[in-house]
């Protein structure tokens, strides 16, 4: 199972992470998630990096812009799950006790936002 795990606060490093549950928690296995402002390029220490490059980002802050980027990049690589601990505390009830949430309903939740 793929598993993206949103960081809000990790800037400069990136947005968050895809995790493949089926190998090891280590960034060999892992695959960075960035965009302008936020975070590298290429990462070196990542076993890939999707960098959305998306001017509006760095300008307001955050990935809002780029938001349906974002969501066909987790798609197309086969995302299905978000692991997300602040929207977890705002709607537990559409997340599991560990603030996983189905790929398509933290969609609902983040678009709400732009």
């Amino acid at each position: 199972m793929k598993t993206f795990s949103i960081d809000y606060r990790s800037p400069p490093s990136g947005l968050g992470q895809i995790i493949n549950t089926d190998f090891p928690p280590i960034p060999d296995h892992m695959i960075l998630v960035s965009y302008t402002g936020c975070g590298m390029k290429d990462d070196p220490i990542y076993s890939h990096t999707i960098f959305i490059d998306h001017p509006e980002c760095e300008i307001e802050g955050w990935i809002g812009p780029a938001l349906p980027q974002l969501i066909q990049s987790l798609k197309t690589l086969g995302v299905t799950e978000v692991y997300d601990s602040e929207e977890g505390f705002n709607h537990p009830d559409m997340c599991d006790d560990r603030h996983h949430f189905k790929l398509q309903d933290w969609i609902d939740i983040v678009s709400q936002y732009c």
